[in-house]
């Protein structure tokens, strides 16, 4: 709660500055934690990967960016998301990460700051940008968590990907995604979108929505292959800061996507 709290109080009423700082920052914890999962094991090391990852965020974001340069990104992210699940089918269990990985380093790196350029997109950029829509794409990704916990504790039975993350069940995804229809059902009725942004919303919520159960797993794969259960501590009760971002990271940049590309 005071997470959430203090997150709010960041989006709706810091500045610019502030909020790209505090984007910059998150990503910064997410890219040490990542080396941690990746086989980086000197602590120096993780501190200046995790330092350098953050700052060249915080240079991205504030730095001018044009449409084409955003649309552009967006649609890489897109399409990593999109090879996931077939680097799932294919490779549910990866090989145990002894040593320090350059590909998932780099590959990190790059998921941290495009998320980041996502958010601040929805944010302050985009046609229609707000802190309001930023909190709604957000929260398309905690809604397919609440939804599918209590689903899945409820009615699991189906095992969504046994080798990666036993404990997902395509119920428990249903059930998520029964919530997230729901509520932007909800949207679409309580406010007078054009017939355009309407349509937009709906398939930026879509894509969203799936996608932030690819990302989830995505994590759960890597942690897997690096035998940690949580990512780290730094978020007492909650594992680490990728545990809680990790739908977010694939969320984000497609919803970006369909807001950059249908403008």
């Amino acid at each position: 709660m005071v997470l959430l709290v203090a997150f709010g109080v960041d989006l709706f009423y810091a500045s610019l500055d502030v909020f790209a700082l505090v984007l910059g920052l998150i990503v910064a914890a997410s890219a040490w934690e990542w080396s941690r999962l990746v086989g980086v094991r000197n602590e120096h090391a993780q501190t200046a990967y995790g330092a350098l990852v953050g700052l060249a965020a915080l240079i991205g974001l504030y730095l001018p960016q044009s449409d084409a340069f955003v649309r552009w990104v967006m649609l890489g992210g897109l399409l990593f998301w999109l090879t996931v699940p077939a680097a799932f089918y294919l490779v549910p269990v990866l090989p145990k990460i002894e040593r320090p990985d350059p590909i998932l380093l780099g590959g990190g790196a790059a998921l941290f700051i495009v998320a980041a350029l996502s958010m601040q997109y929805l944010h302050s950029q985009a046609p229609h940008a707000s802190p309001v829509l930023l909190l709604y794409a957000l929260g398309i990704v905690w809604l397919m968590d609440i939804g599918a916990y209590v689903s899945g504790r409820r009615f699991g039975r189906r095992k969504l990907a046994p080798l990666i993350s036993p404990g997902k069940s395509w119920e428990g995804v249903w059930g998520g995604a029964a919530v997230t229809l729901l509520v932007l059902l909800v949207v679409l009725l309580a406010v007078d979108w054009p017939a355009r942004d309407g349509w937009r919303i709906a398939l930026a919520t879509v894509l969203a929505a799936g996608a932030s159960v690819v990302g989830d797993l995505y994590e759960s794969r890597i942690k897997r292959a690096a035998g940690m259960k949580d990512s780290s501590r730094l978020l007492p009760g909650h594992g680490g800061v990728l545990d809680r971002i990790d739908g977010v990271l694939a969320a984000l940049p497609l919803f970006a996507f369909v807001w950059a590309w249908t403008a």
